[in-house]
């Protein structure tokens, strides 16, 4: 049951909402263009995800304890996530003064960051091939993203 709870952590819906969530803070804070950089990274994200499981086409494991609809290579659950709390991770590291909160947001980011790949295994929806091809994607998105958000910061 912990383990389910978690793995929904990194769900499309709640990637989503914790995205807009955090879009609407950058546009409150009229930083419309870092909000569409960290957008658009999010989307060039899903996208080759997408991508590369209608490329790929590998069938889940035959022994997982859920049921997913879409094929295993590579995992959604883990390139949104590293993508997500590595991008939080990285704005409370440059944004934040607070020690004390920016070390929450860093435990928060790092925590997900190792459980919800964790759970991905443990329920037995993917391949460890499948998660660590997400993770070196999302990374890669994660720092074009970053370079683009500094740059586009020095300029503004």
């Amino acid at each position: 049951e912990f383990i389910l709870s978690i793995t929904d952590f990194g769900s499309t819906k709640a990637i989503i909402l914790f995205s807009v969530i955090f879009a609407g803070f950058l546009i409150s804070r009229h930083t419309y263009r870092q909000a569409r950089i960290f957008t658009l990274g999010l989307v060039t994200n899903t996208f080759i995800v997408y991508l590369l499981k209608l490329i790929v086409n590998r069938p889940r494991r035959l022994v997982a304890l859920v049921f997913e609809t879409t094929t295993s290579f590579p995992s959604g659950h883990t390139a949104a996530t590293v993508f997500f709390f590595g991008f939080l991770i990285y704005f409370a590291t440059k944004h934040i003064t607070s020690h004390f909160w920016r070390g929450v947001m860093r435990v928060i980011g790092i925590t997900f960051i190792i459980l919800i790949p964790t759970s991905r295994l443990y329920l037995g929806e993917h391949y460890l091939t499948d998660v660590l091809a997400s993770i070196i994607i999302a990374s890669t998105v994660l720092y074009v993203t970053v370079k683009r958000w500094e740059k586009a910061s020095i300029r503004a």
